[in-house]
């Protein structure tokens, strides 16, 4: 016990978050004739400027390159360029983070392009890039770096991204970040433009497809700055957190269960919703109305429909919702809170009637060739100001959850804006609505309130504290790519981030079927938010089949028992920009294997997840029989949850997987924070909508050779140590009541609690103060009562 206390201490001292550039040895030369950058970490080469390296073009079309240095002025290199009038003023320097270029054209007028070329390789892998769907390795790819909506629609035919980032990290060692907020592109080696952008006008920053030798940057503006880091996935995810911003941690209801139905009749069926769901013992934290909701031009008899609704107005229309503090009692009764869709946009006219008039100042919209609806300009101040204020009029009545849409709705690359034009504000421009509406939700609120957003920017996760990946099909290729679409989302600084279950819409009648809904509510259960909404049968989870009910409860039920882990990981993201769940490259980049692992997920570094995504599971379900999955284990032992089985890693196998169960592997050696829902251990049960108690804890332990050490924000800390066919437990600063799930089939010979021999509890757990017994699967093994005195507990098992 002394021993384990010992190691407890030494485990969890502290250890510096960022290395400095000087530790890692991250150092740069310059060749003056011609002009070139080259990188180094502790003296191993691993970037250089390419051919074709710093040049710029015109608003005449014509480009020009930099050439040979004219001078240094201390870390500054000022370069000539081939026209005679300009030069260039590149300044390299280190910071706490790696290394910063910086560049400016004297001078820098009529210059709309600029470019950069680093080199790189056809074996080379990539990831980040933010929230695009198509792929989550970039190689061969070319990234299209600006903030327009792709909806279920085009899902799988355009390759575009309402949340991109022009973050990217290589299976080589190093990241960079371009920091610019305008519009360009980037292409990796041998780039293909398949699928292409379908944003073709105006024209996207030029790139040459298929250079084998060059990562190409290109931006439309008159400047770049650039960061380099050295390292692996986490040390350069760290330091591009530390520039970017840090993601915000949300309050612990953002894990929680969230509902929502495309159109809601009226106010009654809002509070009818509510109670559908917890009449049936499915939990839930929150439900928002969607559009439509505002003032509406809806004539007796027609249905409600949001073409009716006139945005903007952001008051509820007084038919639909009579009284919405009313409302929001009768939620907060039963312990839910009340959200709201917005966004950016005024309608002047709704179905062809006219709206109210806006109230807003002159010079409030940005200038476009639209017409309807206007989108706010939030460059300017008066109008920013109006927009905020009647924002806190509408959340003053109680609304503390916002789902934030259509800030990257439309084009407005040539859109002008009160601060300039739309190619250096567009990608920006969700970013100031976001800024705007938590603004508001704080100062009502504090950091009690709760987002879902969809489109942004660099430093949109500082800001929000959820994000969505917005209208997804409601097919299996729509799952496939909201897969995809949080890997990226998650590793591009958004760890918070959840999908309509089941789709948006699409899929034909009575999408999502049982099955596919059965199916993503799996991927739902293992992701940092769970939501469930849309406008298919996924509105009304509970009309389905008593069996597609049951099997969504066990599913939220399993996103509950995980809240420890996942809260746990969310807080470590938010002291160090790691994400939650990661692409398997993430944690593997010397494994190529790890690299075309594009359906699997890494929640932290210890839970795999793999949800079930061929389109085969309809003809399965139908047939009876379960669906095959494609699994990749990487090293190390893993133990699936569901089944107990141990499985040696480096290899692939195909895992068979009925509606009841997905592959879910624990590495073997962890232990993870797991407040799993078992009848009959406590006194007092589960209460519906517990998430996190004080009082009660859980753990899921995978024995391994070792040691092992983890810490969970409801648990305390966890040490054991295997060795010799006996395992030694202890928890510390545990909760009275604390429960330890030890995923192994195998009976002991013996247990001791606390230095006291324990024999097998013959009747229910709930019985004894302290006690174990052997629990079936799912999520079985040798379970754990104890009684931690003064948070601490400890347990001796002999196989």
């Amino acid at each position: 016990m002394r021993v384990l206390l010992v190691i407890i201490v030494l485990l969890t001292a502290g250890l510096p978050a960022v290395a400095q550039p000087q530790q890692l040895g991250l150092h740069w030369t310059a060749d003056h004739s011609p002009f070139r950058l080259q990188f180094f970490d502790k003296g191993r080469p691993i970037l250089r400027q390419a051919a074709g390296r710093m040049s710029y073009t015109l608003a005449d079309g014509t480009t020009h390159e930099l050439k040979n240095v004219l001078r240094t002025e201390g870390s500054t290199y000022v370069v000539a360029t081939d026209e005679t009038s300009r030069t260039a003023r590149v300044t390299v320097q280190r910071t706490p983070r790696g290394i910063r270029v910086e560049w400016r054209l004297t001078p820098a007028a009529d210059v709309v392009q600029v470019h950069e070329t680093l080199t790189g390789d056809d074996a080379e892998h990539f990831l980040g890039g933010g929230a695009n769907f198509i792929y989550t390795d970039l190689r061969h790819r070319v990234l299209l770096n600006k903030a327009f909506f792709t909806g279920a629609a085009n899902l799988g035919s355009c390759n575009k991204s309402g949340m991109p980032s022009p973050f990217f990290l290589s299976s080589r060692g190093y990241a960079v970040f371009p920091e610019t907020d305008a519009i360009g592109r980037i292409a990796f080696p041998n780039a293909v433009n398949d699928p292409p952008h379908c944003s073709d006008t105006p024209p996207p920053c030029p790139v040459q497809l298929g250079q084998p030798d060059r990562t190409q940057l290109c931006f439309k503006t008159n400047k770049l700055d650039y960061e380099i880091y050295a390292g692996g996935p986490s040390q350069v995810v760290r330091a591009y957190s530390a520039r970017a911003g840090l993601p915000t941690l949300p309050p612990v209801r953002q894990f929680a269960l969230t509902h929502w139905r495309d159109t809601v009749a009226d106010q009654a069926t809002v509070v009818d919703d509510v109670n559908q769901l917890l009449d049936r013992g499915i939990p839930l934290a929150t439900e928002w109305i969607d559009n439509p909701w505002e003032i509406s031009t809806k004539l007796p008899g027609e249905s409600q429909n949001s073409r009716y609704s006139c945005n903007g107005t952001l008051t509820f229309d007084p038919v639909q919702f009579p009284d919405p503090p009313k409302m929001v009692a009768d939620l907060k009764s039963r312990g839910v809170h009340l959200g709201i869709w917005i966004s950016p946009h005024v309608r002047t006219v709704a179905a062809e009637r006219p709206c109210p008039v806006s109230d807003y100042p002159p010079g409030s919209f940005i200038q476009t060739s639209r017409t309807d609806p206007l989108q706010l300009d939030l460059t300017n101040p008066a109008t920013r100001a109006h927009f905020e204020a009647k924002l806190e009029k509408l959340f003053s009545l109680g609304i503390d959850m916002v789902k934030g849409d259509r800030g990257e709705e439309f084009e407005l690359e040539d859109a002008t804006f009160a601060a300039g034009p739309g190619t250096e504000l567009m990608n920006t421009n969700p970013v100031r609505y976001a800024q705007s509406t938590v603004s508001v939700l704080r100062k009502l609120y504090g950091d009690k309130f709760t987002t879902l957003w969809r489109g942004g920017y660099t430093g949109l996760p500082s800001i929000v504290n959820g994000v969505w990946g917005g209208d997804p099909r409601a097919t299996y290729d729509g799952l496939r790519l909201s897969v995809r679409r949080g890997l990226n989302s998650w590793l591009s600084g958004h760890p918070v981030w959840g999908t309509d279950t089941g789709g948006f819409n699409g899929g034909g009648t009575g999408a999502p079927s049982p099955t596919l809904f059965t199916r993503w509510a799996q991927f739902s259960a293992v992701s940092p938010v769970f939501e469930v909404g849309g406008a298919g049968r996924n509105a009304t989870p509970w009309l389905y089949d008593d069996k597609t009910v049951a099997r969504f409860r066990d599913n939220v039920l399993l996103h509950y028992a995980l809240f420890p882990y996942l809260y746990g990981l969310a807080q470590h993201s938010a002291r160090t920009g790691e994400p939650i769940v990661r692409p398997m490259a993430y944690n593997y980049p010397s494994d190529e294997n790890a690299w075309s692992a594009d359906q699997h997920m890494m929640i932290g570094s210890d839970l795999l997840a793999i949800p079930a995504t061929a389109d085969r599971n309809e003809a399965d379900a139908a047939a009876g029989q379960p669906t095959p999955v494609d699994v990749y284990l990487p090293a190390g032992r893993w133990i699936d949850l569901f089944t107990g089985t141990v499985h040696e890693g480096n290899q692939r196998l195909v895992r068979s997987s009925t509606l009841d169960e997905f592959p879910l592997y624990l590495r073997a050696g962890a232990a993870i924070g797991f407040n799993q829902r078992i009848d009959g251990v406590w006194s007092q049960p589960w209460n519906l909508n517990d998430l996190d108690r004080r009082d009660r804890t859980g753990w899921t332990y995978a024995p391994g050779s070792g040691l092992t050490h983890a810490t969970s924000p409801t648990g305390g800390t966890f040490v054991a140590h295997s060795r010799y066919g006996t395992t030694t437990m202890l928890v510390s600063n545990a909760p009275s009541e604390t429960q330890v799930m030890v995923a192994s089939q195998v009976k002991p010979k013996q247990v001791f609690i606390d230095g006291r021999p324990v024999a097998e509890t013959s009747g229910q757990l709930s019985e004894a103060a302290v006690g174990w017994t052997m629990k079936p699967g799912p999520f079985g093994g040798l379970l754990l009562k104890l009684r931690p005195r003064a948070g601490i507990s400890g347990v001796t098992i002999v196989q």
